[in-house]
């Protein structure tokens, strides 16, 4: 079961998650590094766990936040897609394809982990990035890429016939992630799981702008009806009961079947 770790994870105390991590990538003899930042605005300061490549050749990032809303349990924000980053890290190893992997801290505190990491890593190692987040409940996939992917392992989420075997949904618009850090240097591609009615509110999302004055409250609205807006930030379906091990399966496959 893809959930295994998943009560470990998702939990209030982000002591305890950041230690059920350690402990769950030593279990699973995944070789890794911690990336530690003290920070005057967030007390426990951050501290990203990275799985290094097979070699130090350039290659993509696989990434993941492992800490939650304040209060919240986090299982769907974002335990589930940890849990997905676990088992690609194991297989892609045994399968011998290179690839960074990362477990970002402070993503729910603009971005904090994965923007130390990218201050700290050199540009020319990284290929390309593939963000999860929120990849626990629903049944369509969606994505949204930016940069130039032809000449990247990231290639197939240009691919119309390998997105239609996989009802992969391409957007314009998700919710702010980590890949808000890497988007400016690199090909990113961001992806989540989200029940079939939400795919037509991104979509919608997607046509709303900023301005001088804002986003209007219409996206406020919109982005509240939303089905998965309840598995996010303390909503109450971000518990380990309502994660699907189906829905991560299906992430965990369509990504790992882009990357081979």
């Amino acid at each position: 079961m893809i959930t295994r770790h998943l009560n470990a994870l998702a939990v209030q105390d982000p002591i305890l998650r950041k230690n059920a991590l350690r402990e769950i990538l030593e279990l699973e003899k995944l070789p890794y590094t911690v990336q530690e930042k003290s920070s005057f605005n967030i007390p426990l300061g951050i501290k990203n766990f990275l799985i290094d490549p097979l070699d130090d050749s350039p290659s993509v990032v696989l990434c993941a936040h492992y800490d939650a809303y304040p209060g919240s349990l986090g299982a769907n924000d974002n335990a589930a897609s940890v849990c997905i980053l676990i088992e690609l890290a194991k297989n892609l190893r045994q399968l011998g394809i290179n690839a960074r992997l990362a477990f970002f801290d402070g993503e729910e505190n603009q971005q904090a982990g994965s923007r130390l990491y990218v201050s700290k890593t050199d540009s020319k190692k990284i290929t390309g990035v593939i963000n999860l987040d929120v990849c626990g409940y629903g049944d369509s996939i969606v994505f949204t890429k930016k940069g130039k992917l032809k000449k990247t392992e990231l290639k197939s989420f240009d691919d119309k016939i390998f997105l239609n075997k996989h009802s992969a949904n391409n957007l314009k618009y998700l919710l702010p992630s980590d890949d808000r850090s890497f988007h400016r240097s690199y090909p990113v591609i961001s992806l989540s799981i989200v029940p079939y009615w939400d795919v037509q509110y991104l979509r919608t999302l997607a046509t709303f702008s900023g301005g001088a004055f804002g986003r209007a409250p219409e996206f406020d609205m919109i982005v509240e009806q939303m089905e998965i807006s309840t598995t996010m930030h303390g909503g109450y379906c971000d518990t380990p009961e309502y994660v699907d091990n189906e829905a991560m399966l299906k992430i965990y496959n369509f990504t790992l079947q882009a990357l081979l």
